[in-house]
């Protein structure tokens, strides 16, 4: 059952902001935020930004629909694996990226703001977020960015929920987190490694799969993870997808079936 109650307090939260600023990575969180206030005509801004750790595929739909729905939004570009702090990928990498991430937004935000102007930046972390290992809620916190639908205790499958009760198209989204996440914690990540796992994960989308992701572990080897619920596509395209990861140079890869797909590195 939709809560209703959840959603009038978010829209009430969001109209009280003065042109606010949305983080927009294109998920089903930022952009059911960017879905909202384009209902509602609140004025905002959606800061989208690319670089080597998000998928060219996913940057690409994410600006289509920013223009499709007329939204007013800039495309930041950063490069998270010239900061020495992300480059080494531990456990800490997270918060490094997000202090990366929302600083830059602010700075551009304090650019083109006017004088005087106190410009809000909100981002898309919803209440289950806060249940997680979330190193970057930190960074979030320090650079004060408001999190709406965390605000108002609504968690992800509720967002999937209002987003289908309000008409936003593809509820139904799956997760997409940065190219970082793939790798071990220790294991050192670089651009051409990062290409080559987009690549593969962009193939392998041909058969069907949504919920995946190609991992690379703390000895080099490489992983597939597909959630369980996609276990007869993976039985139904096996030998396509094994061929699929040998031409992508991940000939060693396991293919592992797991319940829950995100987080896999936190819940080791």
């Amino acid at each position: 059952m939709v809560n209703t109650s959840k959603l009038q307090a978010l829209e009430y939260k969001l109209k009280g902001f003065f042109s606010p600023v949305l983080a927009f990575s294109g998920g089903v969180d930022s952009r059911f935020l960017a879905h909202l206030m384009h209902r509602a005509e609140i004025s905002f801004t959606a800061v989208h930004i690319t670089g080597e750790h998000v998928p060219r595929a996913e940057s690409a739909k994410a600006l289509n629909w920013l223009q499709t729905h007329d939204v007013s939004y800039q495309a930041l570009r950063l490069s998270p694996l010239s900061v020495p702090e992300i480059a080494e990928n531990n456990k800490t990498r997270c918060y490094h990226c997000k202090r990366l991430l929302f600083s830059s937004i602010k700075e551009l935000v304090q650019v083109n703001g006017g004088e005087g102007e106190q410009l809000v930046v909100i981002d898309g972390t919803n209440a289950s977020d806060l249940g997680e290992y979330r190193p970057g809620l930190k960074a979030l916190e320090e650079l004060d960015v408001v999190s709406p639908l965390a605000l108002c205790g609504i968690t992800k499958d509720e967002v999937r929920e209002l987003a289908k009760a309000t008409g936003m198209e593809h509820f139904d989204q799956p997760a997409t987190p940065c190219l970082l996440t793939r790798f071990s914690y220790g294991c050192t990540p670089d651009e051409r490694l990062l290409q080559k796992i987009e690549e593969c994960e962009a193939a392998l989308k041909r058969y069907g799969l949504q919920n995946f992701r190609v991992r690379i572990l703390d000895d080099g080897s490489q992983l597939l993870q597909v959630s369980t619920a996609e276990k007869g596509l993976l039985h139904k395209h096996h030998d396509a997808i094994e061929g699929t990861l040998r031409s992508a140079g991940f000939e060693s890869a396991i293919i592992h079936c797991s319940e829950r797909v995100s987080g896999f590195y936190d819940r080791k």
